[in-house]
């Protein structure tokens, strides 16, 4: 048993010495941090242009859930995600978009119902996440409010 660990551990030294490394610049142009909801809130306005194709890294609270396919195997949800910042001492200033998640990979995180004592990891109202994915277009609330759409690959709670 010892030998083929020890095989094992070899094995996986000499192969990541053949990976090639990721730089920093490599990375940069996968993914671009600068982009925030305050952001996604001014092309909602129309006085910024929607961000290209690279990622976006977004985090703050979920105000509302919507199943939009219940079904695991086609399963689809859109979240509308805000976060806030102090105008002054007096004033708060709130920012939102709605973050779509499609596939089985997402049913187990957002149940149709709010359990009474949610699991780790499970989404429901009012909790912190971290989404990544990807900016695609304006769309428009209920209220004729503007929100940008963001198709979202992984969404994490923060606790």
């Amino acid at each position: 048993m010892r030998r083929s660990t020890l095989a094992a551990c070899v094995l996986l030294l000499a192969c990541s010495s053949v990976l090639p490394a990721l730089s920093r610049a490599d990375f940069d142009r996968a993914v671009d941090f600068s982009v925030t909801l305050k952001t996604l809130a001014a092309v909602a306005e129309g006085s910024a242009p929607l961000p290209g194709a690279k990622m976006l890294v977004l985090t703050g609270t979920v105000s509302d859930v919507t199943i939009l396919d219940k079904e695991q195997a086609t399963f689809r949800v859109r979240i509308e995600l805000i976060a806030g910042e102090w105008i002054g001492l007096e004033d708060v200033k709130s920012y939102a978009c709605y973050v779509e998640f499609a596939g089985p990979e997402f049913f187990a995180l957002f149940p149709a119902r709010a359990p009474r004592s949610p699991t780790r990891g499970v989404v429901t109202l009012d909790t912190r996440v971290m989404v990544v994915g990807v900016a695609r277009d304006v769309t428009e609330t209920a209220l004729g409010e503007k929100r940008v759409r963001v198709q979202g690959a992984y969404v994490r709670v923060i606790e």
